[in-house]
């Protein structure tokens, strides 16, 4: 009896330093006064440093773009916006640790990405980013100089875990589909050229009718697409293919040696506006699934999908109209 009574005071003087030591933990915390972080415009920022254990990025603005230093290939304007955003828009919400406990939160050598923001060469922000927390409405962060783990609002650590060739701007071609007036394809099959073209169309029934009743409605015209033999496209599949034209993304970036060797492209693609847009796409590597490629606006070789490529190589019977067909 005597034994059980000690059990039970042990007992409770135990969840009574238990309790103290939460309620000390938590007053320190409210008592500590979270460091101030500085405004710092986006557009303030020059240059960003992304460093981890396996890769160091530098990414450079030059005038209205960011290029990937020191290759100087260009960045995705998205993905770099979204981390300038971060990088404005920083705020600490808690103390979570004084200990250096680091490994807990994915701040530890192996796992941590520091983050260096620059205006004119000056050092205007550093940070190293932890794990997101459990409920991915926080970030673990530590600032630079300080040995302390802060919730910083918001989850954001995917942003910056990027690399050289995640982070490229991968459009290889862009132009106003409305500037093009003239398509040439060629392949297998030989090489077809087509016109755009406007004609008129017959007014309908209403339209004529207003028409005899006096009023006068301005001719209407519409786009047709003729081979040199006057021979009618289908519009969809015209637009379709300069629709895809227009905002090409590659899938990734091949190496630039590799330029050298893609020659006899299967097929290529011109569309004429203001100038011609020119797109060149090479036989698919065997059991891979995409086709090398060329463009004219872009200088480094690339790849497509093989869904992109393929939807891109019509024939003329894919393109023509039944009636207009040999």
């Amino acid at each position: 009896m005597k034994l059980q009574k000690e059990y039970i005071i042990l007992t409770a003087v135990i969840l009574v330093l238990v309790l103290i030591l939460i309620v000390s933990s938590d007053r320190n915390k409210m008592s500590y006064k979270l460091p101030k972080i500085e405004k710092i415009e986006s557009d303030s920022i020059s240059q960003l440093e992304i460093n981890t254990n396996k890769e160091s990025i530098l990414i450079q603005r030059s005038q209205d773009e960011w290029l990937i230093m020191p290759q100087h290939y260009k960045a995705d304007p998205d993905k770099v916006n979204e981390m300038l955003d971060v990088i404005r828009n920083l705020t600490l919400t808690e103390l979570v640790s004084d200990k250096e406990n680091y490994s807990r939160y994915e701040l530890d050598e192996e796992n941590k990405i520091q983050i260096k923001a620059f205006k004119e060469g000056e050092l205007v922000r550093e940070f190293f980013i932890g794990k997101a927390s459990s409920t991915y409405s926080h970030t673990y962060i530590k600032m630079a100089g300080s040995p302390h783990v802060f919730h910083a609002r918001d989850s954001f650590r995917s942003t910056f875990e990027q690399n050289v060739s995640g982070l490229r701007d991968k459009s290889v071609m862009e132009f106003f589909q409305e500037e093009i007036t003239g398509l040439i394809l060629s392949g297998e099959f030989g090489s077809l050229e087509l016109e755009k073209q406007l004609t008129q169309v017959e007014p309908n029934l209403k339209e004529q009718e207003a028409q005899e009743e006096g009023e006068v409605t301005p001719p209407k015209e519409e786009e047709v697409w003729l081979t040199q033999d006057e021979k009618e496209a289908k519009n969809s599949e015209v637009n379709s293919i300069l629709s895809k034209l227009s905002s090409l993304n590659c899938d990734s970036y091949m190496d630039e040696q590799e330029k050298e060797n893609l020659k006899n492209p299967v097929f290529t693609i011109i569309a004429r506006g203001a100038k011609d847009y020119k797109l060149e796409i090479y036989k698919n590597r065997e059991e891979e699934e995409e086709y090398p490629a060329l463009s004219s606006e872009n200088e480094y070789p690339f790849l497509l999908t093989k869904w992109t490529a393929e939807s891109l190589m019509k024939k003329p019977e894919d393109i023509l109209k039944e009636n207009t067909e040999d």
